[in-house]
């Protein structure tokens, strides 16, 4: 059996052991923390991101859609006079073929 002394030698080094290992464990968890802060920053950066992305889509959008309603009205243009030419000289012949 072992003496008191013995037994107190091996507790005293079971305690140094054990607050060793709580020291790590402690180094540990404020490394947790300190990841768990950088995460929620890198969130609210991507957020932030993703809005001024959305905002940047939305005003292409605007923007790529100008170049189709310009074409649209020069489109409706040229058909219009297309369109008051020929009744224009369908007009013409019916009034040369009445005042003759």
């Amino acid at each position: 059996m072992p003496t008191l002394t013995e037994r107190v030698t091996t507790l005293e080094a079971n305690e140094k052991t054990l607050f060793h290992k709580l020291d790590e464990i402690r180094a540990d968890v404020n490394d947790i923390h300190e990841l768990s802060a950088s995460v929620k920053v890198i969130a609210t950066e991507t957020m932030n991101i993703s809005q001024k992305v959305d905002k940047i889509d939305s005003r292409l959008s605007e923007v790529e859609k100008q170049p189709a309603a310009a074409y649209a009205h020069y489109k409706r243009l040229i058909i219009g006079c297309v369109v008051t030419g020929v009744l224009g000289a369908i007009i013409a012949a019916i009034m040369a073929v009445i005042l003759k």
